[in-house]
């Protein structure tokens, strides 16, 4: 059916998207959502679509031993699609 319209990914939506992309290490870790790209975030690829910012841990257990940069997953709010899961280039 042509021009059907569907529901935008709401911020629980999101943080279950992006839990599901998480390792058996990092889950249980702790999600933090953001509507838009905060600030300290450095993320040069540009979107096709809005997306939600959800911080999440790193899977290699290195958090306490380094300083590094934060992980960010950018899902999408219109499909739900991961479009980066990566450093949000905040360290320092």
């Amino acid at each position: 059916m042509l021009g059907r319209m569907f529901q935008p990914i709401s911020r629980s939506d999101a943080l279950r998207i992006a839990s599901h992309a998480l390792v058996n290490g990092a889950k249980g870790g702790r999600l933090i959502c953001h509507d838009t790209q905060p600030d300290n975030c450095r993320i040069y690829q540009t979107q096709t679509e809005p997306c939600w910012y959800i911080y999440a841990p790193w899977s290699d257990h290195k958090e306490v031993m380094m300083l590094r940069s934060s992980r960010v997953i950018l899902v999408g709010k219109l499909t739900g699609i991961i479009h980066y899961d990566g450093s949000a280039q905040d360290e320092g």
